[in-house]
């Protein structure tokens, strides 16, 4: 048997070689799709030839290889075949060194046992052993590159059983890849192999863009959820997400066929099957709301109440006299009804016409209006609010009976929401109930177009049962709902609507920042790649939450800033503050004396630039005060006399708001590996486009 030595210069090819990186684009790649082509990257990632040494495939996963620089030689190489060297210390012959040598076809190589090729191989001329370049470069040949860890990648053959991988935080059982550097980085094949581009289009989900692959999150300005399963996304998981939108998925969220029947139980992020016959829901309330005082008039014309409402009374001019208000009220068709033009709620003019009643503005007529004092008007169907209600919202308003009054100020008990216009209230075991117009109309059930064709219903506090439920959140303001809260809920899917975020918030505002409407969204917006600010408090903006946004300006608004107007109400909200405005039920108008002062003062949400307070020293900023006309003079509004329901009521009128956190999960113990299994097996590239398939049901 001849075993010839062998010159490395007979290795080398008659034409120069250059050395190619098969993923220098993909890591140069920002995502950015007018810099490459996306068919230029499924092309490399897709990419395959033969090695003219190993006669073994050159893949995408080798990252390196060799191929001649002429255009008419097609000549490549593993960048291992070509860089060989002449001896090597193998684990399976530590005593001697082996050779380069070229060897016959019918020489058995002693690490696998089966005859050589013609070719090389590495020979120990003292033990006559010798084995193929094959066994020689095993690590090599199977040892694969990924844009998704810095170090090489060596298959593994696992025993059947589940283990955990790294980039989907998910146990599988078969095929992974462990990294030698890095030993708890474990990933399987199908996360290796997920196509570098991908077409979203299904029946109940699609993007028109093109989603990439992405392998960290960490470049992220916010917290964000799967737009198909509503999970949270996590900062070391592999996603999918698009280079020109805020639009992220889960890697099998984006590959998965999603069954018809499996919409029923996803969260709203997408079209939703309906799960209920409007037949059987005649009065049903659907949000949001065009109008802000819609959710009254509705309740009020269809009179979803139980109560008794009194018969509107009028003197011998035909006005109106409102049992609560001591002057006669004139009622508006148009501007024709009186000399004196009147002007409607107009954000665009900042000019805010409130109602005195439920403080929503008064956009249209007819309406009624006190020309004795030009400040006080109202709606027409606030005029027929029930005098007595009875069974209302909440686990202390079922079985009472509670009756209409008009209030300097209270703090509702449903929506924890200072409130100055007509409320309820009642008394049992626990003391007086108040709730203001809004709360106590609340429907029992509601659609919202942010979980379209799906049934909300009302959940009353403590009455609820939440068993199985370990966490909830509002999911329009992401502020934990807790257990004594009155919200609504999805009982198909885990989706949840405080009361404030899902009866306050109307479906498109007007704001003098913008020309256009702004319209209500529940994420972020398409072709809007950059940071969010709020045109109102020019403070950062999370799209994550409900916010209003014009398309056609790229402007935003906070929906808590939506009902501010008026230059002097820029900084009234805190940074604790979300969803919705605090003082949106609250009318701010007219003058008093206040004894603390020489001045006339007003009542009036506190700024950034009020300060301090000067009787206490502590910040006005987001709290009622009295504010002087004359002077600078501020304080809180509870340390005058002339408010003692204040005085009982105002502690603890801010939301009870949860800063939400994000968890960070800590990884369990690794499992032991076995290092040199028998048989090893390369990835295959794929790409697909996920599509609809009428077949597939």
């Amino acid at each position: 048997m001849d075993v010839n030595e062998i010159n490395l210069e007979e290795l080398e090819h008659e034409h120069p070689l250059t050395l190619v990186d098969l993923q220098l684009m993909h890591r140069d790649y920002l995502e950015d799709d007018d810099e490459y082509a996306d068919e230029d990257l499924i092309k490399t990632q897709n990419f395959k030839c033969m090695c003219n040494q190993c006669d073994r495939q050159i893949d995408w996963y080798h990252r390196y290889y060799y191929t001649c620089d002429m255009p008419s030689c097609n000549y490549s190489l593993h960048k291992f075949c070509k860089e060989i060297p002449k001896t090597l210390q193998f684990q399976g012959h530590p005593s001697h060194t082996l050779t380069l040598r070229r060897t016959p076809n019918d020489y058995k190589c002693r690490a696998c046992l089966k005859c050589h090729r013609d070719g090389i191989g590495y020979h120990c001329s003292t033990c006559n052993y010798g084995i193929d370049l094959l066994c020689a470069t095993f690590i090599e040949q199977n040892t694969i590159h990924h844009p998704a860890h810095p170090h090489p990648l060596i298959s593994i053959g696992v025993e059947p059983g589940l283990i955990k991988c790294f980039a989907c935080k998910k146990k599988h059982e078969g095929h992974l890849y462990q990294c030698n550097t890095c030993l708890n980085f474990l990933v399987n094949s199908d996360c290796l192999t997920l196509p570098i581009k991908l077409s979203l289009e299904t029946q109940q989900f699609s993007h028109r863009h093109l989603l990439t692959l992405s392998y960290s999150f960490l470049d992220q300005l916010y917290d964000f959820e799967c737009r198909i399963c509503g999970m949270e996304l996590e900062d070391e998981h592999l996603i999918y997400k698009c280079s020109k939108c805020m639009y992220y998925v889960h890697p099998d969220c984006a590959t998965q066929r999603i069954e018809p029947f499996m919409s029923v139980f996803l969260p709203g992020l997408g079209n939703t099957q309906k799960n209920f016959k409007d037949v059987d829901h005649p009065n049903l309330l659907h949000l949001p709301a065009d109008d802000e005082s819609h959710i009254l008039a509705h309740q009020i014309s269809g009179k979803i109440f139980e109560g008794e409402t009194d018969e509107l009374k009028r003197d011998e001019n035909g006005n109106l006299v409102h049992f609560l208000y001591d002057h006669p009220l004139l009622v508006l068709i148009n501007n024709a009804t009186t000399t004196t033009r009147v002007s409607l709620h107009d954000p665009m003019k900042r000019i805010k016409v409130l109602c005195n009643a439920c403080a929503k503005p008064i956009t249209k007529m007819p309406f009624y209006k006190c020309f004795e004092d030009d400040d006080f008007v109202l709606h027409e169907w606030c005029t027929q609010l029930p005098t007595i209600l009875r069974n209302v919202v909440g686990q202390r308003g079922q079985g009472h009976t509670l009756e209409l009054f008009n209030t300097l100020g209270i703090k509702c008990s449903i929506c924890g929401l200072p409130c100055n216009g007509l409320c309820y209230y009642g008394t049992d075991f626990k003391g007086i109930y108040i709730i203001d117009a809004h709360c106590a109309l609340m429907p029992r059930e509601i659609t919202h177009e942010a979980h379209a064709n799906h049934l909300l219903t009302r959940v009353d506090g403590a009455s609820s049962s939440r068993s199985g439920v370990s966490k909830m959140e509002c999911h329009a303001c992401r502020v934990g709902i807790i257990e004594c809260d009155t919200y609504f809920r999805c009982n198909a899917c885990d989706f949840y609507l405080d009361c404030r975020c899902a009866l306050h918030l109307p479906k498109t505002i007007r704001n003098k920042y913008d020309k256009h409407p702004l319209k209500l969204s529940y994420s972020p917006i398409e072709d809007h790649k950059g940071q969010y600010f709020c045109e109102v408090c020019e403070e950062d903006l999370d799209p994550g939450k409900w916010f209003y946004h014009c398309v056609e300006c790229a402007q935003s608004i906070h929906s808590a800033c939506a009902p501010l107007i008026l230059q002097s109400e820029q900084g009234i909200n805190s940074f604790s503050l979300e969803g919705v405005y605090k003082y949106i039920n609250f009318k701010f108008t007219g003058k008093l004396i206040q004894s603390l002062h020489q001045h006339p003062v007003s009542v009036a949400p506190g700024t950034k630039n009020d300060g301090l307070c000067r009787l206490c020293g502590s910040e006005l900023q987001s709290h009622l005060i009295c504010k002087c006309l004359d002077c600078n003079f501020a304080c809180h509004v509870y340390h005058d006399s002339s408010f003692e329901m204040w005085l009982r009521s105002y502690p603890g009128i801010m939301y009870k708001y949860e800063e939400k956190k994000r968890m960070i999960k800590q990884h369990g113990p690794q499992t032991n590996l076995e290092f040199y299994p028998s048989e090893m097996k390369r990835p295959e590239t794929r790409d697909w486009k996920v599509i609809d398939d009428p077949s597939f049901q």
